[in-house]
């Protein structure tokens, strides 16, 4: 039955001839197969010329994917039908359209140029790669919600000064990439805007040359996206989406669920329809991410089911098990990945709200011989500043007391700088002006100021203790007895703290059970140069279990789909406070749950997340 009225729908949406429409679509509902048969629909059945459909979808795998099977299946008869994504239709009316000069910027052209205001301010901060990261964040954010408020959000960690100084460090970014006549997409989106409100004849141009536009994913789409193709579909108002207010996760982009009702009030003619069978997932699966998704105020009321039934006795398909801490949480993960053929790994993924859970995970698979792929570049954690002062520390130690004969040896002077002031202890780099450095260089230099001699003895004892202790207890002595994370978490807000800790205990714990410092390193360099190969070969080789983040999970499937750390500060994050943010966070979840077609797994230690407490009722009562 559910099945039949699937294929009505469908065949409505195939058929519909002109004017606008709204597409509901769940997941795993068939929006390609709808998409694409609906062109050939329209070629064949209302005599439309294949160069006057545009198909646009938000990524370049999924546009080609859907072009791919959109000629597959018409024997590739109508090639002339354009499929891209909105920035690479953007960039091709500016370009055709007397803008030819105008070249993508690269990673490397921003860095350059952030680099350079940065220097210009004086903030000695050049070297930091995550102010970069979040500083391109703050600038894509500003273009994209027309305001400069919510830029402060994104920088706030990086200290008061920089935010007050953010609005010049937007306005210079801007100014050099015009004078290098160079874009980024959120500049395509704007370039495209003005040039279609200002330019009445580009504008006709354009209209007239596509007479049906289609959007893949709609809810995804911002709201000066949305104005741009309105006025493309001029006059006809020939436009399809297809959309799921329930997957709308990229607020940060300015889009959001509100954007279909918007459709629906700008079209008042436009004919709605709704998707409701599920063809990917199993029908417990369907029941229990509709059980979370429901409790969501600002969305569609939809009615989801499952065309996958199992007959006889179920499988248990849904399963929520909780862990006394992370460790716990993890050992039980990498036992049931241990049971799992090559092949139902390759098939299954263990998908996280955010990329840095993928680092611990890496490492436990890594040691537990299981093979993985990335969908994400996963940050190595010895390579960040914590683990190269940690590892400055302990090389320091070793040069002295085991090469040397009670610490009359000396160390290089570029693991000393690293360290001598972590924490404070007012050494001067002057003190250490040789290549070597040992304790009687500095007890010189130092021997008219007592208390520094008595500053520079005590490292030395502690580095003593430090060459006589396996690296987990060294990292130890280093957080407590020396005062490092004492040192690291001065001054930061309770969120820097805890990822500060956090990072010192992952690397604390890469040490356990290695005798010696060597052993860590040889560890260490196995472990990059594992992530390493991993990197440079991720668009051939895609055997193991997948890790992902939610965003990035968005639009794939896997036969079972195991969800970590769904616990109360993680998911929703911490940053979500109002409670629109709190609705996205749980369609973010929503759309995880939901690419799991046979099994899906919950996992989480301490205190569960609100999004699963209703659901963990049901199971439990079930059961």
């Amino acid at each position: 039955m559910s099945d039949q009225r699937s294929n009505r729908a469908q065949a409505q949406a195939i058929e519909h001839a002109s004017g606008p429409m709204q597409v509901l679509a769940g997941p795993g509902s068939g929006k390609t197969y709808l998409t694409i048969r609906r062109i050939r629909h329209l070629i064949r059945h209302h005599g439309i010329s294949p160069h006057k459909i545009l198909v646009i979808t938000f990524t370049k795998a999924a546009a080609q994917e859907m072009k791919e099977r959109f000629l597959v299946l018409t024997g590739h008869a109508y090639p002339e039908v354009h499929f891209g994504t909105f920035h690479s239709v953007y960039y091709h009316i500016l370009r055709q359209s007397g803008n030819s000069d105008l070249k993508l910027a690269s990673a490397a052209d921003k860095h350059k140029y952030l680099t350079h205001i940065l220097r210009m301010i004086k903030s000695g901060e050049e070297n930091n790669a995550e102010l970069y990261q979040n500083l391109l964040k703050a600038i894509s954010a500003v273009k994209n919600l027309s305001t400069i408020s919510g830029a402060s959000e994104i920088i706030r960690n990086h200290g008061e000064e920089l935010q007050q100084q953010f609005p010049y460090i937007y306005e210079e970014y801007c100014r050099i990439m015009e004078d290098e006549r160079k874009i980024d997409f959120d500049d395509m989106i704007l370039l495209c805007d003005k040039l279609l409100t200002h330019n009445s004849d580009v504008l006709t141009f354009w209209q007239n040359a596509f007479f049906h536009i289609m959007i893949d994913e709609f809810q995804d789409i911002s709201p000066l996206q949305y104005q741009i193709i309105r006025r493309l579909s001029l006059p006809q108002n020939n436009l399809f989406i297809v959309g799921d207010d329930d997957q709308s996760i990229y607020g940060f982009r300015g889009a959001g669920p509100d954007i279909m009702r918007q459709f629906m009030s700008d079209y008042g003619e436009a004919r709605q329809l709704t998707l409701g069978i599920n063809y990917r997932c199993t029908e417990e699966i369907v029941e229990a991410a509709q059980i979370v998704i429901e409790d969501n105020k600002n969305r569609f009321a939809k009615e989801l089911t499952a065309n996958k039934r199992r007959e006889g006795k179920k499988k248990e398909a849904v399963k929520i098990s909780s862990f006394a801490d992370k460790e716990e949480e993890h050992k039980y993960l990498m036992e049931r990945l241990k049971e799992m053929t090559k092949e139902e790994l390759s098939q299954s993924a263990v998908i996280y709200r955010t990329n840095a859970e993928a680092g611990a995970l890496s490492r436990e698979l890594a040691a537990c011989n299981i093979p993985f792929y990335a969908k994400n570049n996963i940050e190595n954690i010895f390579e960040t500043p914590i683990a190269q002062d940690l590892f400055s520390y302990l090389s320091f130690a070793e040069a002295i007391f085991k090469k040397g004969k009670g610490g009359s040896a000396g160390g290089l002077r570029g693991d000393f700088y690293r360290i001598m002031n972590k924490p404070s202890r007012y050494i001067q780099r002057q003190a250490a002006g040789e290549p070597v450095v040992t304790e009687r260089l500095l007890l010189d230099y130092y021997n008219k100021k007592p208390h520094m001699q008595e500053t520079v003895r005590k490292l030395w004892s502690d580095l003593s203790m430090l060459s006589a202790l396996r690296p987990y207890l060294a990292v130890d002595y280093i957080r407590k007895n020396m005062g490092y994370e004492e040192y690291l978490c001065s001054e930061k807000d309770k969120e820097k703290k805890e990822e500060i800790i956090e990072l010192l205990a992952e690397l604390q714990k890469s040490a356990a059970n290695l005798r010696s410092f060597t052993e860590w390193k040889d560890y260490v360099q196995e472990y990059t140069c594992l992530l390493h190969k991993k990197e440079s070969t991720e668009n051939k080789v895609q055997e193991g279990i997948k890790l992902l983040t939610m965003h990035m999970s968005k639009g794939l499937e896997y036969t079972r789909v195991y969800l970590p750390d769904i616990r109360k500060g993680a998911i929703p994050n911490r940053k979500a406070l109002s409670p629109e943010a709190v609705e996205e966070e749980r369609r973010l979840f929503y759309v995880a749950m939901t690419r799991a077609k046979e099994y899906l797994e919950i996992l989480y230690y301490g205190e569960p997340s609100p999004f699963i407490g209703k659901l963990k009722e049901t199971l439990q009562a079930r059961a």
